[in-house]
């Protein structure tokens, strides 16, 4: 019994000592490179607030490393986690600028009837327009309702958010996500491999 109680206390006390070992280096590694790491972030982001919690993040990846290594091969995964983080960060927003400088794409679909005399035209955005009512389908229920009211009832997102009782932030960020998801279906790209790479 008394083997049987040392064997559990055993892996206790060594991860206790990897936690401790680990959180030392990762403390060394914040004093001895954050200023140029965040000084790095900041470049590439354009923004200081971005650039912290960036590598704030960056610094709880190592935390989390089973195996910390050597102290220069912790200060690269460092380098390279936060670099990764930031590349991220600016994907994510380009596709929400790209879903923001083009309103249109919903604001077509009440326009589609008769607006040009070319009958290919016609044809044309009648089709576009079916496939974008095709994708609302796909969305989440609460997203459909959001995308109801707001583009096409015309309904402020305040009231929108009054009416089903969510933040006004969340409507724009079901919005957001909308416009996003429903581009990427219109370029071409699966509903899984669009859901994989936007998410609320």
């Amino acid at each position: 019994m008394e083997d049987a109680d040392q064997q559990q206390s055993m892996p206790c006390d060594e991860v206790e000592s990897h936690v401790e070992s680990t959180a030392v280096a990762v403390s060394e590694l914040f004093r001895e490179h954050n200023r140029v790491l965040v000084g790095y972030l900041r470049s590439r982001l354009g923004s200081l607030q971005e650039a912290k919690e960036v590598a704030q993040e960056a610094y709880v990846r190592v935390l989390q490393l089973h195996e910390p290594g050597a102290p220069g091969l912790l200060r690269a995964y460092l380098f390279k986690t936060a670099a990764n983080l930031a590349i991220d960060r600016l994907r994510h927003r380009r596709v929400r600028q790209r879903s923001e400088e083009q309103p249109q794409l919903f604001e077509e679909l009440n326009t589609t009837r008769g607006e040009s005399d070319d009958p290919a035209e016609q044809l044309l955005a009648r089709e576009q327009a079916d496939q974008l009512l095709g994708y609302l389908q796909e969305l989440p229920t609460k997203c459909q309702q959001v995308m109801n009211l707001h583009r096409f009832e015309g309904i402020s997102q305040l009231d929108v958010s009054a009416r089903l009782g969510i933040s006004e932030r969340m409507v724009r960020r079901y919005v957001t996500y909308a416009m996003v998801y429903c581009h990427l279906r219109l370029d071409g790209m699966a509903v899984d491999e669009v859901r994989q790479r936007v998410s609320l």
